[in-house]
């Protein structure tokens, strides 16, 4: 088998730990291809069916999982690990689907498990939810969508699986990527598990962050039979909008060709916190109240800084930019084209921030972003040497457009129509940092508001919670950790989650617990020890 699709850490021969086969368990005869028998599925076509038994294993977390509070190396782990290759007849797809099924605990759930980037799932982003997952007895599935999972890697930039040719998109594999693949994962994986267990699981759930919060939206908008209960987090929705949020404040500086020292931004951002931080009641280095923060980033101008070590000036020119990064996209006659970061944002931060300006040392700076490049030149204009820095906005604005009007509803993921997850009694949570730098907030408070236009009652179903100074990690900030107690609790106890408890540093780099409130309130400090949760209500 080619475990190449689940990346580098996770080859049964080297991931993390030795795979190599051990004494059967109990289980043994089914965990094997002969012992898994499939039904036939409507519009799929298994390949290929692999099965090993892993016994003893012990699950050493990689680099997603770092720094999270219950990030720890968990032993004798006892499980069957299955990889179902299949086709869609027609396609010329190639489909991976992994399942692992524990041998000695499971209790009866199934799960989902999402992706990340232009990662449909498996790899690094798999390894570090599905393993703990599975570790407290479910029963979990990824999917490779057909293409790399690599998230980190050359195939990040360079998608190669997005052309069948130059100016041709490869639809199946888009197709797979956006919905389909994630309904197969679904279907696939409970049967893989009846077929091992001998019975279909009781409750099933999905799990994902990023690409993986928005796959989970995608399952509750067009797939809601697949899962009981959704948890989609600081999601891609609005996939064929959002990106330009990144671009934009790089085609600013292009169009303007001025490009600022990074200490110049990174100056406004502590200006705006120190003004914005105590409208909640407490000063933490956490705006909580977005609502309530009108600074001007011209007030920084001519303010004296250090820069590297050197004395200089905030430029009005940086000022011109950081205005434009926080109000969004604009056409070129200022009509909205999407939401701009939240005021507080750490613009500049590394791999996520949309501001990525590098500076040589005789004092010339460029900006280097290659990353949000990749939409526009593989899917939009579906040629990889495509110079989006050398555009006007005039072709800024048809780029826009042609998102939408092309791939809007393949991947858009934004019909606020959740009648159908509802009727079938499905659950949903979401929460989004305030300081996410890859996607604005904003984007999650607008669905937010465009479902409960169409349904008023429809907390009662799907629940969105903000989460102040959390950027787009499960550590980055005060943040809640992945865990599946939230949703197990509304679908299988009817106990809703009113608030979501998160934990992580403060703007001040202090340790500190809060409850996320339920949108559209938010967390106020009402007195007593900062650092506790109870110290803060919701209004």
């Amino acid at each position: 088998m080619n475990w190449g699709f689940l990346g580098g850490d996770w080859n049964p021969m080297g991931w993390a730990g030795p795979w190599s086969l051990q004494a059967p368990l109990d289980s043994a005869a089914k965990c094997s291809p002969p012992g898994l028998n499939l039904p036939d599925i409507a519009g799929v076509s298994v390949l290929s069916i692999e099965a090993l038994e892993q016994r003893n294993y012990t699950y050493i977390p990689g680099p997603f999982a770092a720094g999270l509070p219950d990030s720890s190396t968990i032993p004798d782990l006892n499980f069957c690990n299955v990889t179902i290759t299949y086709t869609h007849p027609g396609w010329h797809d190639s489909i991976n689907v992994n399942v692992l099924l524990p041998t000695d605990n499971w209790n009866g759930r199934f799960a989902g498990i999402g992706g990340g980037v232009f990662a449909t799932g498996g790899g690094m982003v798999a390894e570090f939810l599905m393993m703990p997952i599975m570790a407290s007895g479910f029963a979990t599935a990824t999917t490779d969508g057909g293409h790399s999972s690599d998230v980190l890697g050359p195939e990040s930039n360079n998608p190669s699986w997005a052309l069948t040719s130059p100016g041709n998109v490869n639809w199946p594999l888009l197709l797979d990527f956006a919905s389909v693949a994630l309904h197969d994962t679904a279907t696939i994986g409970k049967a893989v598990q009846e077929a091992f267990y001998g019975a279909a699981p009781r409750y099933s759930y999905f799990f994902g962050g990023s690409t993986g919060g928005r796959q989970g939206h995608m399952l509750a908008q067009r797939y809601p039979q697949d899962y009981d209960g959704i948890v989609a987090l600081f999601p891609a929705v609005n996939w064929a909008k959002f990106f330009f949020s990144h671009f934009w404040p790089t085609f600013v500086m292009d169009q303007m060709r001025t490009y600022p020292r990074p200490c110049e931004f990174e100056a406004i951002t502590t200006a705006v916190v120190s003004a914005c931080d105590k409208l909640d009641g407490l000063e933490d280095g956490i705006i909580s109240r977005l609502d309530l923060c009108d600074f001007d980033p011209h007030s920084v101008v001519s303010k004296k800084i250090q820069c590297d070590g050197a004395k200089a000036t905030v430029s009005s020119a940086a000022a011109d930019i950081v205005k434009k990064t926080w109000d969004g996209p604009r056409s070129s006659t200022g009509k909205f084209q999407w939401y701009g970061f939240s005021k507080g944002t750490d613009l500049t931060q590394p791999v996520t921030g949309p501001i990525q300006v590098q500076c040589n040392e005789d004092g010339s700076c460029q900006c280097k972003n290659e990353a949000n490049l990749v939409w526009a030149r593989y899917w939009i204009k579906k040629d990889p040497l495509f110079d989006m820095r050398a555009i006007t906005h005039q072709e800024w604005d048809e780029l826009v457009h042609a998102s939408i009007n092309e791939y809007d509803s393949i991947i858009g993921t934004s019909d606020p129509d959740l009648s159908a997850f509802k009727a079938r009694g499905g659950k949903m949570v979401n929460w989004h940092g305030t300081l996410d730098a890859a996607i604005p907030v904003n984007g999650s408070t607008d669905y937010y508001d465009r479902v409960l236009s169409r349904d008023p009652e429809a907390s009662d179903y799907y629940r969105f919670f903000v989460a102040p100074g959390a950027g787009h990690c499960f550590n980055c900030g005060p943040s809640s950790p992945p865990t599946m107690e939230y949703i197990v609790d509304w679908v299988e106890r009817g106990i809703a989650p009113d608030t979501l408890r998160a934990s992580g540093l403060n703007g001040l780099g202090v340790r500190v617990e809060r409850d996320l409130c339920m949108y559209p309130k938010v967390q106020h400090y009402a007195g007593g020890d900062p650092t506790v949760a109870s110290s803060f209500i919701c209004v």
